[in-house]
């Protein structure tokens, strides 16, 4: 018997196929600060979100690099800070990838240091995914002599390119791909008009005779946004008292009272009430503390019981 030998020969084929190309939309709120005081001094804070959404070959990992330029404010050579516009007008602000004070969110393709955070899209099993990335925006303090009204700076055409690949083979960089995208946004605020005030107390201090007039002065110091015309009355007081020049220290200890005025001249003639247009003061806002002087004066009277005589004036800023 002869043994034969089948030979069948198998081929193995691997079929390698380019993958699926990456695609990716994205969307930007932009930031939005509102309305904000900035005669009142201090930062402001607000936030927006920039977001991703990717398909291709499932497992693969999409690298995003979202370029944030200037804007249409402009900004300083370093990078730092960014502007908003009103007409010629600028006002200094920035976006940070992280909360409060950190790493400016720049771009690959200015000439300034500050670059963009690099975000990845994992892909699923169907091949989508996506990712979103908070943007902090900050309105710098000590610009309280700003104009009022609307500013703003507008991202769009070259000043936001996001660029994306898959990593590792895609990196961020100045050299851009075909697949970049301009996907636009705004940053804006209002600058409201606003007036804060501050007194301090009209003391006359320790008298054992009023036969005599006796004489103090306090301070008054009004912040208004810049342009702002404002009006600054003082009531007559929580005794009920008629006249600016009648109001009335008390203790309840004791019925008897101590009149007193309060004038906005320093010879004591002009009184300051709450009679607008006739006994208070008007002026224009800078932006800047503006200082008020009030000057009371105790006309001879019949000294009353040894007590402390106190009374409580209402400041009122009209604007």
């Amino acid at each position: 018997m002869h043994l034969k030998r089948l030979l069948l020969p198998i081929a193995c084929v691997v079929l390698a196929g380019p993958a699926a190309a990456q695609t990716c939309t994205f969307g930007n709120t932009g930031i939005d600060f509102g309305n904000v005081v900035l005669s009142a001094g201090g930062f402001q804070s607000s936030s927006g979100t920039f977001t991703a959404n990717c398909s291709g070959t499932p497992g693969q990992t999409v690298r995003i690099c979202p370029n944030f330029n200037a804007g249409s404010g402009g900004m300083d050579p370093s990078g730092d800070p960014r502007y908003l516009t009103q007409g010629v007008t600028r006002m200094r602000y920035n976006i940070f990838r992280s909360n409060g004070v950190g790493q400016v969110w720049g771009s690959y393709t200015w000439a300034a240091s500050p670059r963009p955070p690099a975000m990845t899209v994992t892909l699923n099993g169907s091949g989508n995914g996506s990712a979103s990335q908070a943007m902090f925006g900050r309105l710098y303090n000590q610009q309280g002599t700003l104009p009022t009204g609307t500013f703003s700076s507008v991202f769009s055409g070259t000043n936001t390119q996001i660029d994306y690949g898959y990593a590792p083979g895609f990196t961020c960089g100045p050299t851009l791909s075909s697949r970049v995208q301009q996907v636009p946004f705004t940053v804006r605020t209002t600058n409201s008009t606003s007036c804060t005030v501050l007194a301090t107390d009209l003391n006359f201090g320790t008298h054992l005779d009023l036969s005599a007039p006796v004489l103090a002065t306090n301070a008054i110091q009004v912040t208004c946004s810049p342009g702002a015309l404002y009006e600054v009355s003082l009531n007559n007081g929580a005794s009920g008292a008629t006249s600016p020049v009648l109001r009335r220290m008390t203790n309840v200890a004791s019925p008897n009272s101590i009149t007193y005025g309060i004038y906005r001249d320093p010879t004591r003639t002009l009184p300051w009430g709450s009679t607008s247009g006739s006994n208070t003061v008007s002026l224009v806002g800078t932006g800047l503390a503006q200082s008020l002087t009030g000057y009371g004066r105790v006309p001879a009277q019949t000294t009353p019981r040894a007590l402390t005589y106190t009374d409580t004036v209402i400041v009122q800023v009209t604007y």
